[in-house]
């Protein structure tokens, strides 16, 4: 289940563009230039039918960045979202998968986009994952049950809670939410 193993000393962590080019470049800028993995926890490119237009929602252009960032020796890695269809993982070069699951530093890490929130809690607590990172829910959040470390990074685009549009980055130190600004609004060490 844990097959890709990465040793960047810095991931940054983000869920729910829906379309928006402007919010993947932000986070990249908020990510800096040593990140060279991404990992995405779905709802990429369209924006659904419950949710605005998100600023910047230019969904071919976020499918050019996010093609030419693994192009130039990045990697993303997408955990399908409700909003994500089949012609989305058409024009992607990533694949979207329904879940991903890798080791980072010797640290467990599982990612499903957050629509079946109490499958990810079940299948992460009983595989001991460190790391168990959803979107879906616009809201951002870190929190620990048992060894695992729970992470929303919230929405870069569409935040619903009472924080502004975040992502996350996960070094060795811990997990920082941060605002696109580049702001910290949550951390949890390891």
């Amino acid at each position: 289940m844990f097959a890709e193993t990465i040793d960047d000393r810095k991931i940054g962590v983000l869920s729910d563009t829906h379309g928006s080019c402007l919010a993947w470049r932000k986070a990249l800028v908020l990510f800096g230039p040593e990140v060279r993995t991404v990992l995405h926890a779905g709802d990429v490119l369209y924006h659904g039918p419950r949710n605005a237009i998100p600023g910047g929602y230019t969904p071919a252009d976020l499918v050019e960045e996010i093609n030419r960032f693994g192009k130039e020796g990045g990697r993303v890695f997408i955990a399908q979202g409700n909003c994500d269809a089949a012609v989305d993982a058409m024009v992607l070069d990533p694949q979207i998968t329904n879940h991903v699951a890798l080791v980072w530093r010797g640290r467990k890490v599982l990612m499903m986009h957050g629509d079946n929130f109490p499958l990810l809690r079940a299948v992460a607590l009983k595989n001991d994952v460190d790391v168990a990172i959803s979107g879906h829910t616009h809201v951002g959040s870190l929190v620990r049950e048992k060894k695992t470390i729970f992470l929303n990074p919230g929405s870069t685009t569409i935040p619903k809670g009472r924080d502004p549009e975040s992502a996350a980055i996960m070094t060795d130190e811990g997990i920082r939410i941060m605002t696109l600004d580049g702001e910290e609004l949550h951390f949890e060490k390891w």
